[in-house]
């Protein structure tokens, strides 16, 4: 395949990646794209059909066919993440029920294929930004441009507890790590791409950095490559 001028940021959760893509594709002029809500969408319609995503793999596999997940272009670069013809609402896949389902919804092989095949379908925008856990790797493995994003274990605990609807009440650094580190465990494990960097990728650890310098140390990698050709 021929190498674009994409750009991807693959990482662990709550490693600062969606809040530096979306900043990098501000800055470049890019489209932003969500992978990671793509899988939420999905595991909030399983969630609402009362399907366990530990036990009943075979009924979520049946239910993909009649799935409508995609991103439609809204106000000059905003792209909309939609469900079945609606808007998806932050409520529906940013709540603590689905933060604890998508692993499980993630790691079984045709989801992954399904939804890789709509998220192929954004490079037909121009250039765009995405994050996820596989997109150097799998997604668009031509990219130009690839980041993987992560910081320390604690400084992730942090930033999710920090995460407005993410954790569920009550919740404490110490158990916010601990299932982080269950859901790295999953993601890197399974099967079918798991979590990890590209060969070519730039590494980028964000523990001690702000979001403005993660942004301009990429964006100026980036601009270094388009004026390169």
């Amino acid at each position: 395949m021929a190498e674009i001028a994409q750009i991807t940021l693959d990482g662990p959760a709550a490693s600062g990646k969606s809040s530096a893509a979306k900043g990098l594709a501000k800055e470049l002029n890019a489209y932003f794209v969500n992978t990671g809500d793509m899988y939420r969408a999905l595991t909030s319609v399983v969630l609402e059909q009362g399907i366990d995503p530990e036990t009943q793999i075979e009924e979520i596999e049946k239910i993909l066919p009649e799935q409508d997940i995609r991103y439609v272009s809204g106000d000059g670069l905003d792209l909309l993440l939609h469900i079945n013809g609606s808007l998806a609402q932050a409520s529906q896949v940013r709540s603590p029920e689905v933060a604890a389902k998508v692993s499980l919804v993630a790691k079984i092989p045709a989801v992954r294929q399904w939804l890789v095949k709509r998220q192929r379908e954004a490079a037909g925008l121009g250039l765009i930004v995405m994050e996820g856990r596989d997109i150097g790797t799998v997604v668009f493995p031509e990219a130009k441009f690839k980041f993987y994003v992560s910081a320390s274990p604690m400084v992730r605990a942090q930033r999710r507890l920090a995460q407005e609807g993410e954790v569920s009440a009550g919740a404490t650094v110490e158990k916010v790590a601990a299932e982080i580190a269950k859901r790295d465990e999953m993601d890197m494990n399974r099967a079918v791409s798991p979590l990890k960097p590209a060969e070519d990728a730039v590494m980028v650890d964000t523990s001690d950095l702000s979001l403005e310098e993660v942004i301009s140390s990429m964006a100026k990698l980036v601009r270094e490559g388009l004026n390169r050709g």
